[in-house]
């Protein structure tokens, strides 16, 4: 009898512990969404950045919300690469690839997308840039991801993925839009970059049959953005622009430099001065001879002559006179009710100056001090290897913001200069990736580890288990009362 009772027992237990079980497979497993991923290849005129990407399955009212989950960097422009020798770049991209699930790779998108380096390469080289990206696409092919797209994206797009990156990090892309009266609830995004620089900003309604505005439907929200793009004139390229014009003799091979510091000069070849694509004019037909010698450029330390030489990179007639085949397009009508992040060059120069919270005036007087000061001065004060520079980058700064942009005193204050939004660097790759996800199939639940008709199987057999043997129990309980009361009342 008891060891019938200990079975009973048994499976009383056996039977919650299966109930519990089964409900704990069910209720805690399956029903989430995984992770997707994305790679994107960010080709810059310096640098190619390879970074991975991933954001919940389910999406936010069709758009991810992208996180960055790691990256890889490859030294060097891949325009100035051999299109047959591009090793670095594929090996970070199998690298990022490894740190992401091998059954997710399949259905991962792989992009490149190259900016204003290859873009310069196109006006010059064409053929080359072919090579380049029919090589990329084969050796791509080899991580297992699914490629997407090997392209150079426009600077008008890449403005737009800076935008997209700056109001994504400042959580304003889910603001309702208010068109009457037009009040922008995102910022404009301003971006510097070697070789180009980009303006962006949302306006009140679409420009039908425009290239420089884009509609946009991102986490429910629809928003109309202008951008705009100046090729050859990020701070490189219109560096090198100002050396161009500041020979005014090609044979001279000794030139004074009005933004560079008094007791302080370089050198650069005629090749890299006169040949470049931002500098190759239609209207000067330079020696081959010319192209091997080496021009002296000799600080001055002049403030006021820097500006003015500086100021002419943006004069469209002159540019124009000159042959280049890029020009400064001045942007007339910037609201001024719509404020703005300026980053990358903007940042690392008004940091530098210690002004990025600074009035248009304080900037102005910070700019003449720096720009006044020798080389031992310069010295005195700063490590940066690049400090002789940043007079030059400054004047150049002011320049485009006040005479190209058409900011003043007023509107100085909408302006405000930033590294990276909580933590994360703002850039157009970020933006890239978001509007990407907009095209991914959400993905369905991971499911359960019981299905719905095998846990109802599962839970009628247990119950049953526990309710037979309870009352198996009642039974054999009310049995041996019995025997013991006929037990009883027999001896009495």
């Amino acid at each position: 009898m008891k060891r019938s009772i200990l079975v009973a027992l048994g499976a009383i237990i056996l039977g919650v512990i299966g109930i519990l079980t089964v409900s704990l497979l069910y209720g805690l497993t399956g029903g989430k969404f995984p992770y997707d991923y994305g790679v994107v290849l960010d080709a810059g005129s310096s640098k190619t950045n390879t970074i991975a990407y991933k954001w919940p399955g389910n999406k936010e009212k069709g758009t991810g919300c992208v996180t960055q989950d790691t990256t890889c960097l490859a030294p060097g422009g891949i325009a100035e690469m051999d299109p047959l020798k591009l090793d670095t770049v594929i090996n970070c991209a199998k690298d990022v690839t490894n740190h992401i699930e091998e059954r997710s790779r399949p259905r991962t998108p792989l992009y490149f997308a190259a900016t204003a380096g290859m873009r310069l390469l196109g006006l010059s080289n064409m053929s080359r840039v072919h090579d380049i990206l029919i090589h990329l696409n084969n050796e791509l092919d080899d991580t297992g991801l699914s490629v997407k797209a090997i392209e150079i994206i426009s600077g008008v797009d890449e403005g737009i993925y800076g935008w997209i990156s700056a109001n994504f990090l400042q959580q304003t892309l889910e603001i309702p839009q208010r068109t009457k009266p037009w009040i922008p609830t995102t910022l404009g995004a301003l971006d510097m970059g070697g070789a180009s620089m980009q303006i962006s900003y949302a306006l009140p309604e679409y420009v039908e049959g425009s290239t420089n505005v884009k509609q946009l439907k991102l986490y429910g929200q629809t928003h109309n953005v202008f951008s705009h793009s100046h090729l050859c004139f990020g701070r490189d390229e219109a560096h090198r622009r100002y050396r161009y014009l500041l020979v005014k003799d090609v044979t001279m091979l000794e030139i004074e430099d009005p933004c560079y510091p008094r007791g302080a000069n370089y050198t650069i070849t005629g090749a890299d001065l006169l040949k470049r694509p931002c500098t190759n004019s239609t209207s000067l037909t330079v020696p081959d001879y010319l192209l091997k010698r080496t021009y002296t450029f000799m600080g001055k330390s002049s403030p006021d002559e820097c500006k003015a030489a500086v100021a002419s990179l943006i004069d469209t007639d002159l540019c124009r006179k000159t042959g280049f085949k890029e020009c400064f397009e001045r942007l007339e009508n910037i609201p001024d009710n719509q404020k703005y992040l300026a980053f990358a060059t903007y940042f690392y120069l008004t940091d530098f100056l210690n002004i990025t919270q600074a009035s248009l005036s304080e900037y102005e007087n910070a700019m003449q001090t720096f720009c006044s000061k020798d080389a031992n001065q310069v010295r005195s004060t700063s490590k940066d290897k690049y400090a002789f520079n940043h007079c030059f980058t400054a004047k150049y700064v002011y320049e485009v913001l006040i005479n190209g942009y058409g900011f003043k005193s007023s509107t100085w204050k909408n302006l405000e200069f930033v590294k990276n939004i909580g933590g994360k660097d703002v850039g157009w790759v970020l933006g890239y990736m978001i509007n990407a996800t907009n095209l991914i199939p959400e993905q369905a639940r991971t499911p359960k580890a019981l299905s719905p008709t095998a846990l109802g199987a599962s839970l009628v057999l247990f119950i049953v288990l526990v309710v037979g043997t309870v009352f198996y129990l009642l039974n054999s309980y009310r049995k041996a009362n019995k025997n013991i009361n006929k037990a009883t009342y027999g001896q009495s």
